[in-house]
């Protein structure tokens, strides 16, 4: 199968998945806010940022490198693995220790044991990871979205049953884990059948990866402290039940992108790797690539913002109709993050992560700024400076990510991601 059949193949079945899965999560949580207080969600949102967080220790990066790099030997991706297991431990071994600390930081006790059994997925995960990796850089998406879909539909079963069982807060965990346990037992099964296991290790093999992971690493973390200190700001200064609140209205409008972006960029970042020494076909691609994106998540966040209230009505019912506002603003946000998506293909496929550590590293100073000056007034403020921050921020990341790498003028960047929006919508609104 050629490059481009295989492209499309995983684009296809990324589609399929994407969208499931998304199916899925949307049933999982109107059916669960039926069930579990507002409260929940709140703390769930808390263990989340912290165990995503802790999460991006476990590979150090490599995964991208591994992805990056053509031609790498059996014994590399053993030393790869090891590290990642290594790694894993100590990290969940960081976690559990720190559980305590957090659960006091923000006055919720039961957040120590949430934290501490959510913590086994961070070991799991590294046990079939590397090989889920291998399949991403092979465009075997079918695989890969097969596996997906079946644990998230073992996810949602077990999850309304536990809820309605009344195990509360553990449903969401119970379930999670549950989902986790299937999908890497699956990878590596596979992964020791078709490519073998070799018990090997040795550090000067790996250290050509750590060039482009740590990078990645460093921009991942902060990265991940700008996307989530609204969370960490709300869960400490309004509670756990407000955070609640905004938690579900962030993973509502969470949903477009989440289906849409991936079904690009997660074929597109392997696809790219590929034809990263062909300068035009890649910059096209990339072109094209920012095109489609931006003018399919315009449509999608257009309709959401004029749809959000019986979108919230039906999903979560009328205890939640305060979030619908919030809901609104936040499509905004999204929509202009959403653009910023493609970037990591950029840097991954050329393997210049450090241009993403920078601007990153910058974002950690100036995104806090605007966060803590909306969190002195309300929730609904806090969105509004997140929109504000999203639209200044569009010509500096510009600038420091994507012309280094494709060499293009800011008004063709900006033509690219305006042109087809309108378009897209008009025809949206004549249907």
């Amino acid at each position: 199968m050629s490059l481009k059949q295989k492209t499309i193949s995983g684009t296809k079945w990324t589609t399929i998945n994407k969208i499931v899965i998304t199916v899925f999560a949307i049933v999982k949580l109107s059916v669960l806010t039926r069930y579990l207080d507002k409260g929940d969600f709140g703390l769930m949102a808390i263990v989340n940022v912290v165990l995503g967080f802790m999460n991006m220790f476990v590979s150090l990066g490599l995964n991208t490198a591994i992805i990056h790099k053509q031609n790498i030997t059996k014994n590399e991706y053993s030393s790869l693995y090891l590290m990642n297991v290594f790694m894993s431990i100590l990290i969940m071994m960081l976690v559990m220790i720190s559980s305590p600390f957090i659960a006091n930081f923000y006055t919720e006790p039961r957040l120590r044991d949430l934290i501490i059994i959510m913590s086994l997925t961070i070991i799991i995960s590294a046990i079939g990871k590397q090989y889920q990796t291998i399949k991403q850089k092979e465009l075997e998406f079918k695989f890969i979205s097969i596996v997906s879909i079946v644990a998230a539909i073992i996810s949602l079963i077990s999850s309304i049953y536990l809820a309605i069982n009344g195990y509360g807060v553990y449903s969401l965990v119970y379930s999670s884990l549950i989902g986790v346990i299937f999908s890497n037992i699956i990878y590596f099964s596979d992964g020791i059948l078709k490519k073998g296991f070799t018990f090997h290790f040795r550090l000067k093999e790996i250290k050509p990866f750590f060039k482009i992971g740590i990078y990645q690493l460093g921009g991942q973390i902060i990265n991940y402290f700008n996307r989530d200190l609204d969370t960490l700001l709300i869960g400490k200064l309004l509670g756990a039940e407000v955070l609640g609140g905004y938690s579900l209205a962030k993973q509502l409008v969470l949903r477009p992108t989440s289906i849409i972006n991936p079904i690009f960029t997660t074929v597109a970042s392997p696809a790219l790797a590929k034809i990263q020494n062909d300068k035009k076909q890649f910059n096209l691609a990339y072109l094209k690539l920012l095109n489609i994106i931006s003018s399919v998540n315009f449509g999608a966040y257009s309709m959401l913002c004029i749809f959000a209230y019986p979108v919230v009505i039906i999903l979560y019912g009328s205890d939640f109709i305060g979030i619908v506002t919030i809901v609104q603003i936040l499509c905004f946000y999204m929509y202009v993050r959403s653009l910023g998506n493609p970037v990591g293909c950029l840097v991954v496929a050329t393997g210049k992560t450090h241009l993403e550590f920078y601007w990153n590293l910058l974002s950690l100073f100036i995104l806090p700024i605007f966060v803590y000056l909306g969190s002195l007034y309300s929730i609904k403020a806090i969105c509004f400076t997140l929109c504000l921050y999203s639209v200044v921020s569009i010509y500096p990341a510009f600038r420091l990510i994507v012309k280094p790498i494709i060499k293009i003028d800011f008004q063709l960047y900006m033509k690219t991601i305006v042109k087809l929006n309108f378009t897209h919508f008009t025809k949206l609104l004549k249907r």
